[in-house]
């Protein structure tokens, strides 16, 4: 019986050890993973705005490239997220910025960059995870 509860034992430890690790595995940068749209932040916004379901089918969990204008950078403690405008003034493309592409310094309101992140979807923005700029 003791046999048995060892075993037990290790084999409980094993799995969490195992995804321990999973859970705690750095994610891989999207600087090198070629984006499967590229589009303007106006155009993107526009078309999940006008019909989110197959906007969603098109570009939700894809890697795209959106350029545009910067409306805004937002540094707090949850990280650096950058909002290109769009013609709708109150919202935009939310950019979330990858933990390796941190330092936006040199970045200010009005200048135009193109950033590829992962489409999560649309609430009032449309949001992109894990971003990176784009060299032009």
């Amino acid at each position: 019986m003791k046999k048995i509860g060892w075993t037990l034992l290790a084999l409980v430890s094993i799995v969490g050890l195992i995804g321990y690790y999973l859970y705690n595995k750095p994610v891989d940068s999207l600087e090198n993973v070629k984006p499967t749209a590229t589009l303007s932040a106006d155009s993107i916004f526009q078309l999940f705005e006008q019909n989110e379901m197959i906007s969603n089918e098109l570009y939700l969990n894809k890697v795209i490239s959106v350029s545009g204008k910067i409306q805004n950078v937002l540094a707090d403690t949850s990280g650096v997220a950058i909002t290109l405008q769009t013609s709708s003034g109150l919202f935009g493309v939310t950019c979330k910025m990858d933990e390796t592409n941190l330092d936006v310094s040199h970045y200010s309101e009005g200048q135009t960059v193109k950033i590829k992140g992962l489409c999560t979807g649309y609430l009032m923005d449309v949001i992109l995870i894990r971003c990176v700029v784009e060299s032009n």
